[in-house]
């Protein structure tokens, strides 16, 4: 078995044998698994959703928490190197410069832990302003400081506390100027320590630039407690502070995209000016030759500590990176990775090189489709990319080009949901939703959509109309609207107000000629009402009706090829069918348990239902998909999906193939000719 075959997420540590002894490997070497002929993507480090990861010291690790504790994982392939021992679980905020200790900072505590042995070395409890910038160690991690948070209505000062990690007591406080909080940086040698914050005076109309607190970084000798110097920064409040190696200068993110190389005598050697919002991260290389900064767009600079000079700038290998961080490796080289959606990239400065596995999608995969023949499928994710997959070997054979020429987004960016004829494609854009031309990526029109409640658009069966559902928060004030729209024309078809609905799911029939509804009307007391109702789309006049107390799952509906039923998954989770003309409900279908975590979808021939179940919440993150046989009730085939609760389902148009998307950024074609 070679090494890739060995790989596992964090989050799929505890996968079951039989899973591992498959023989069906994806394009990556992992294994499939049973029933599936192709996975789509990777989810090699794109599973790390439960904190960010931290990269060691000399960049060849990744920290991450994993099911059953910390574990280091190879940033170049996502293998999992071991477990970090003993009882330190979760995601390490800090690591000392020598990778030897790790500490945790929470908002009322710090931690301390020993990575080789797991041995916990201290524990601070105290009121801290945040994990970035709340703490910092010293270059071996014998000496941690601490920052603090004041109190406005007791008029409690801030203070700063340095601690001796090894003794497990304190070293020296330090009353701060500031009276919200401050943060902290330690020098390599733990002598001097750095402070800045927040500061609020009440009585000032506006704060004297010169004297306010807000502005200043403060030097303190940890040996006798004495304030060595203060330095002003350019900016409202400085960001970030870090020490060079050597502790000999600081460099100060001033917020406003400056960088000073400050003495700890508090004057300023050079300025440094980077790109906008550059220095949420900043690291010295361990000879102090060389200053690594982010930017919030994710790319990288470096300067020449020496004169100031600019040395480079590195853009990120993905656009939209926003929580770029970076570790200097020496005065050449330096290692950056970033978090994106659930996904972790880590690349080389400053060639831009990508270290971490490559292709496919960053964001839970939204929007599916398969092409006519069945050779090509579609993804669309949160990462704005729409990309093309061949489905024998689900190898990625290109990219779908989607224009957004107003979207209002930064670091999110909105999937694409396909029409299933592939002719057209919806997106989320400023002020509504966005149809698309998919030979071209041209926008044609956009949506308009209500800003109370939450919205939510699909296309119809056949790809020619956009159904737009608008639930309603506030169901005493506004009522929920279910609109549905010519998507070639984008005249409005119908427009349906359902006053005292909460939460309402809406399809089209194949046909075109009647919308089926699904919503909870909520009540003062009890449960209230679940509603199914049918409505003739050309006149809005209500066809048929169901009604039963209502739970509080989320409703679900779709519609058979017969025009004549609709699969609804109701407010107490059931799935059942739906006559649309007489408005009953018939046979209740055997989910064994489960409640669907999205809408349910039919071939094309209206015989098979598709339908995901919700994942179990357990270390392996499992979903069950069932495929039904409409008619009889029958469950034909059940699938484990892993990865989370499917995010979007798809069958191929002559029903053989089934796809699912993930939350971990992959999406599965299931073979269900049978």
């Amino acid at each position: 078995m070679n090494a890739r075959r060995l790989w596992f997420a964090p989050a799929l540590l505890l996968l079951a044998p039989a899973l591992l002894s498959r023989a069906a490997d994806d394009a990556y070497g992992d294994p499939l698994p049973e029933g599936a002929k192709a996975r789509l993507g990777t989810a090699r480090l794109r599973t790390l959703t439960y904190a960010a990861p931290i990269l060691s010291p000399d960049g060849k690790s990744l920290y991450a928490q994993g099911s059953g504790g910390t574990v280091r994982l190879d940033p170049a392939t996502g293998a999992v190197q071991g477990k970090v021992p003993g009882q330190f679980y979760g995601t390490p905020s800090l690591l000392s410069a020598d990778g030897k200790r790790a500490a945790q900072v929470g908002y009322d505590r710090v931690t301390v832990w020993d990575v080789g042995t797991g041995k916990q070395l201290c524990k601070v409890e105290r009121r801290i302003p945040g994990a970035e910038g709340g703490a910092a160690l010293s270059s071996d991690g014998k000496v941690l400081a601490i920052g603090g948070v004041g109190e406005r209505v007791k008029k409690e000062a801030v203070t700063v506390l340095v601690w001796d990690v090894d003794a497990d007591k304190e070293l020296k406080r330090f009353t701060v100027p500031q009276n919200e909080s401050s943060m902290v940086a330690v020098s390599g040698d733990g002598k001097v320590v750095a402070s800045w914050g927040s500061h609020y005076d009440p009585d000032a109309k506006a704060p004297d630039p010169e004297t306010n607190p807000s502005r200043f970084v403060h030097f303190w000798d940890v040996a006798t407690g004495k304030e060595l110097a203060k330095f002003k920064s350019g900016g409202y409040m400085p960001g970030t502070v870090a020490f060079a190696p050597d502790g000999s200068v600081a460099a100060v993110a001033n917020n406003n995209s400056s960088i000073d190389l400050v003495a700890p005598n508090g004057t300023s050697k050079h300025l440094l000016l980077g790109r906008a919002r550059t220095g949420r991260w900043l690291a010295f290389s361990p000879d102090g030759a060389t200053l690594v900064a982010t930017a919030e767009d994710g790319a990288i600079q470096r300067w020449k500590v020496s004169d100031g000079s600019r040395l480079s700038t590195t853009e990120p290998p993905v656009a939209g990176l926003y929580n770029t961080r970076v570790r200097a490796l020496s005065a050449d080289t330096a290692v950056a990775w970033a978090g994106r959606n659930s996904a972790t990239l880590v690349w080389e400065v400053p060639s831009g090189k990508l270290i971490s596995p490559a292709g496919g999608h960053t964001g839970p995969v939204r929007g599916l489709a398969v092409s006519a023949d069945g050779k090509t499928a579609f993804t669309s994710a949160d990462d704005g990319l729409s990309l093309q997959w061949d489905v024998a070997t689900g190898k990625q054979s290109g990219a779908v080009t989607i224009k957004l020429p107003g979207t209002g987004f930064s670091s999110y960016q909105p999937a694409a949901l396909f029409a299933p004829d592939l002719a057209r494609a919806l997106v989320r854009d400023t002020g509504g939703l966005g149809v698309h031309d998919l030979a071209t990526g041209t926008q044609q029109f956009v949506i308009p959509t209500p800003y109370e409640g939450f919205t939510s658009g699909a296309f119809s069966g056949d790809g020619s109309k956009v159904v737009v559902v608008g639930s309603s928060y506030d169901t005493k004030k506004t009522p929920a609207r279910v609109t549905v729209w010519d998507a070639a024309a984008g005249k409005r078809l119908l427009n349906l107000e359902l006053p005292g609905f909460g939460t309402v799911a809406a399809t089209v029939t194949p046909d075109g000629k009647h919308v089926v509804t699904a919503g909870r009307k909520p009540a003062e007391t009890g449960n209230g009402e679940f509603l199914i109702t049918t409505w003739e789309l050309a006149t809005g006049a209500k066809k048929g009706e169901h009604k039963e107390d209502a739970g509080f799952s989320t409703p679900f509906v779709a519609t058979a090829a017969d025009n004549k039923t609709a699969a609804v998954v109701t407010a107490r989770g059931r799935l059942v069918s739906y006559d649309l003309t007489t408005g009953k409900v018939g046979k209740t279908y055997d989910l064994n348990g489960r409640t669907p975590g999205l809408a349910p979808v039919f071939t094309a021939d209206g015989k098979k239902l598709a339908v995901a179940g919700q994942s179990d919440f357990s270390a392996t993150q499992s979903a069950p998909l069932l495929v039904i046989d409409w008619e009889s009730g029958d469950t034909k085939q059940t699938f484990t999906v892993t990865g989370g609760t499917p995010t979007a389902l798809a069958f191929s148009r002559d029903g053989k193939l089934l796809l699912s998307g993930s939350p971990d950024t992959t999406a599965t074609v299931w073979d269900v000719n049978k």
